[in-house]
Order: structure tokens, then C-alpha cells, then sequence
């Protein structure tokens, strides 16, 4: 029980600093509030000395720096340093409250019905990844609906589009690919060890909108009507936009993509809201969906 109250004290304490700076009273109220509601603030009290622990736990865990502004006299978190991971498991920890919390009496939440992305295969995988042991599974090619046995070397795994892709080099041909979860099945870890492979993830797949990057990655315009461009402007379609002109009429952004399949289907959504500028290429790969689609329908 001991264990479980550090890490919601943890948790807690990320969570208020994250969004409002703030002093150790108000913080003091804040955490022994939240443990009373759960029965876990029996025999505990949160002292000064406690949070200067907490302090140095959270940054050996998290890697997260709580900052005091002698100015103000509070704590806050700085997130633009913040790990993608922390975050993500923050905003779990958030909504896993609010359920609980909005769920008590009658439902206050409701989630969307979504089937599995694959998320039980990643304790397995990154335990092949840490280990260098190679892996076979099975695998279905959607497009073409092909199913084949698969050995590879595994790399890394890798989140898109709100799914999940293992990143391996195929023993077929020795080259890395990605795998969807979702079309993996009959996992299996072998007992073969591998050498590390040196591959940079996150440089190679930098220029991604999704996991492929077939396509040479290069400057894309895109101009949105103004009712659409808030939307851009608040969730960005990704890291590399740039704001070019932001009017009353349209807002006008730049990336650096690979213009792959998977742009195009983003841009087909926008509908008659995005115009494509530049590249030629991929102003005609919408142009050629839009007259397919419309020869559906004569």
C-alpha cells in the first residue's frame, strides 16, 4: 500500500504542476484531498520534507524538474521538456481519474468503442528489443490480403495514426520495415540472438505523416478555409508546420513530409475545406482521387 501512495502522491503532484503553478500549501490540500477520497491517507502526512523527496523521486523516475519561481513562490513544471512518454502516461493517469471519478454513481464518460490496436503484444516485443532476440509471427498485408510467415530482428516500436508498428529488419532480405500490430498474430520469441542493429528511428521516420516514406520528403502548401484552419492551428496535421499567412479568409501552413499514401487520405477528409498548392505531384494524386470517386457515383 506504501508503494501505491508514492506514486498517486507522484502522480498528483506532475499533474496539478503541469497546468498550475503552484504553492506547497496549495499543493499540501490538493494531495491529501485526493488521498482521502481514495481511504489512502490513513497515518500519512505530507510534509516539506516529504515533497523535497518527492521532488527528487520524480526526476529520477520521470526525468521531470519541478522549478521554483521565487518571484511568485510557486512550483510549476516547464513542459516544453517534458518526454513524449511522461506525457502520455500523465494524460493516462488523468483520464483513468476522471473515469473513476465521473463513474462512481452513473456514467459521466463514455470512450469510443474501439477494437484492440495490438497494444498486448508491446510487453513481448520490447522484451525481444532488449534482449536483441529475433521474433516470427505471422503477418496479413491488408492491401493485398496476403498472409506470410515473418522472422525479422527487431528495432523499435513506433506509434502512428493511433496505431502501433513494430520496426524490424526482415530476414527475408535483411531490409527494415514496419509491421502493424494490428495484422500481427502467433507471436513468438525466439531463443536466436542478434547483433544491435544501428538504425535512427526517429531521424528516419522524422519526415513521416504516418509510417511510410516512400516518397522523397519535401515542402507541401496547403491552404484551409479559416473555419478549418483553427483546427490546424490548435492540433497540427504535424511537428514541421509553419503558419505562412493566417487571414480572415484562410490560414496558409508549410510542411516537410513524404507525400505518401497516407497524406493524401488525410487531405481527402478536408474535403472542399484544403486546396494543396505545392507539390505538383500530390496536387494531382488528390485531383485523380477526386475524379475517381466521382465516376463511383455516375
Amino acid at each position: 500500500m506504501a508503494k501505491v501512495i508514492f506514486y498517486k502522491r507522484y502522480l498528483y503532484i506532475v499533474d496539478r504542476l503541469k497546468s498550475v503553478p503552484s504553492n506547497f500549501q496549495d499543493l499540501h490540500k490538493l494531495v491529501m484531498t485526493k488521498l482521502e477520497n481514495e481511504d489512502l491517507s490513513a497515518n500519512f502526512e505530507f510534509s516539506a520534507r516529504t515533497f523535497d523527496r518527492d521532488k527528487k523521486d520524480i526526476l529520477d523516475l520521470f526525468g521531470i524538474l519541478i522549478q521554483y519561481n521565487r518571484k511568485d513562490k510557486v512550483y510549476y513544471i516547464d513542459e516544453d521538456v517534458e518526454d513524449p512518454s511522461v506525457s502520455r502516461m500523465m494524460e493516462a493517469f488523468s483520464i483513468h481519474q476522471a473515469l473513476k471519478e465521473g463513474n462512481k454513481i452513473a456514467p459521466s464518460i463514455y470512450l469510443e468503442n474501439r477494437k484492440s490496436s495490438g497494444t498486448h503484444l508491446i510487453n513481448g516485443i520490447l522484451h525481444a528489443i532488449q534482449n536483441n532476440l529475433q521474433i516470427t509471427f505471422t503477418h496479413t498485408k491488408f492491401w493485398e490480403m496476403e498472409i506470410s510467415k515473418r522472422t525479422v530482428k527487431p528495432i523499435a516500436i513506433k506509434e502512428s495514426q493511433h496505431r502501433w508498428y513494430l520496426i524490424a529488419e526482415d530476414n527475408r532480405d535483411d531490409r527494415v520495415k514496419n509491421f502493424g500490430f494490428d495484422r500481427i498474430s502467433d507471436l513468438k520469441i525466439l531463443d536466436d540472438k542478434f547483433k544491435p542493429i544501428v538504425f535512427n528511428v526517429e531521424k528516419d521516420y522524422q519526415h513521416a505523416f504516418g509510417i511510410e516514406t516512400y516518397e522523397p520528403a519535401q515542402k507541401v502548401i496547403l491552404e484551409f478555409s479559416w473555419q478549418q484552419g483553427n483546427y490546424i492551428k490548435s492540433f497540427p496535421l504535424h511537428a514541421s508546420q509553419k503558419i505562412i499567412s493566417d487571414t480572415d479568409d484562410a490560414l496558409k501552413i508549410e510542411l516537410y513530409i513524404h507525400p505518401t499514401t497516407d497524406i493524401v487520405m488525410e487531405l481527402m477528409k478536408y474535403g472542399s475545406e484544403v486546396k494543396v498548392f505545392e507539390p505538383k505531384s500530390l496536387q494531382k494524386k488528390i485531383k485523380d482521387r477526386i475524379v475517381e470517386m466521382t465516376q463511383l457515383y455516375q
